[in-house]
């Protein structure tokens, strides 16, 4: 996730924190039970009673095109329905806990030129990044927020938004089909639409029809965002109505990036895979062994009733060991003459080589030697 300035999505130090349980509620789970109901029950009347028809008469590859489509239409349905739609993790409750007063409503953020406003949410205690909305049924704060749609019960965001956008596409095709083909089971049996298997075809087709205008109307609302680069909420909200849109790249770009982009990263963690940590703040003093706790009293002269003895003790200990022990002999200077210091051994060195060449006879006289002698001086 791109961070933006202002104190965005995050968590606390033990893991990021997710949202309160919510209560549980049958009547989310209708829309959603319909839908597979209807999806799953009338495709398997349709294999059941009018594909072997047409498998027989028509052609055998009618029944292997119809089960592709109902099976890639079930698995974008499915991760439409479990998959985690983008859902930013709420701020700790002592986090920004004076900020969530004192913080102003709106913060602003360039993107390309243009300026996106960004806005306090006060249930996450956080700025929500752009287009990112709080969505009221799941009471979460949705990256790049759609919708709440009630058919999968589930938010669609950017995580998900390319499996829903699949599964419209792929379910209008599958009514399409099915309407089809039992058209033509119903064209061939004209004569016979008194048999079960004419009168299930016939239930199934208008199974089929009635589901076909809402959902092809939406799959083209859709298709319409999608080349746009918007999303349901910009476009109910009329965001960029007015204005230039900083988030489109161009029709084709802007499908191949709902098609073709990588995988949005989770920012919640998985239940089952949840780690705790457990962090003592410096204000708690950590558990100290019976060794470590002697050291402190002695350092700091911290008085503790069940060590104090024990540590007068060992104090007492220490000084008699340090009482006997002799101190240690001074290092010996490194003396080049008996009785001249090592620093003023330089400064004697230079005044005698000065006075040899001054006085060359009476050098002699100095060491107690003869003029031959020079040579063998250690200090020439």
């Amino acid at each position: 996730m791109p961070s933006f300035s202002g104190g965005v999505a995050g968590g606390g130090v033990g893991g990021p924190a997710s949202a309160p349980p919510r209560p549980f509620r049958p009547s989310r789970y209708v829309p959603v039970s319909a839908a597979t109901t209807f999806l799953v029950g009338a495709t398997t009347l349709f294999f059941c009673f009018t594909c072997p028809w047409l498998s027989e008469y028509i052609s055998g590859v009618i029944p292997i095109y119809i089960a592709v489509i109902f099976l890639f239409t079930l698995a974008n349905f499915c991760m439409a329905t479990f998959m985690d739609p983008g859902i930013f993790p709420r701020a700790e409750e002592d986090e920004d806990k004076e900020d969530d007063f004192r913080a102003p409503l709106y913060k602003t953020v360039e993107i390309r030129g243009i300026q996106v406003r960004m806005k306090w949410c006060s249930t996450c205690r956080f700025y929500r990044p752009p287009r990112c909305s709080h969505c009221s049924v799941c009471d979460n704060c949705v990256e790049d927020f759609d919708h709440h749609c009630p058919w999968v019960n589930n938010c669609i965001g950017r995580r998900n938004y390319r499996y829903f956008f699949l599964f419209l596409l792929s379910l209008t095709t599958h009514i399409m089909d099915v309407f089809g083909f039992g058209l033509v089971y119903v064209l061939h049996h004209r004569q016979q639409l008194d048999t079960p298997h004419a009168a299930v075809t016939m239930g199934v087709m208008c199974v089929a029809g009635l589901f076909f205008v809402p959902v092809a109307g939406l799959t083209g609302f859709h298709i319409v965002l999608v080349a746009r680069g918007r999303t349901t909420n910009e476009q109910v909200t009329g965001k960029f109505r007015g204005g230039v849109n900083p988030f489109t790249k161009g029709c084709f770009r802007n499908i191949s990036h709902v098609l073709c982009s990588p995988q949005a990263p989770r920012y919640m963690g998985r239940w089952w895979n949840r780690q705790t940590v457990e962090v003592q703040p410096p204000f708690l003093r950590p558990t100290l062994t019976e060794a470590q706790l002697e050291a402190k009293v002695l350092d700091n002269g911290i008085q503790n009733d069940r060590h104090s003895a024990r540590s007068k003790s060992s104090l007492d200990q220490m000084e008699s060991q340090s009482a006997d022990t002799e101190a240690p002999p001074p290092p010996k200077p490194d003396l080049r003459y008996a009785g001249l210091p090592r620093a003023d051994t330089e400064g004697w060195r230079l005044i005698h080589f000065r006075h040899f060449w001054e006085f060359p006879f009476s050098f002699s006289f100095h060491h107690g030697g003869t003029y031959a002698d020079q040579k063998h001086d250690p200090w020439m």
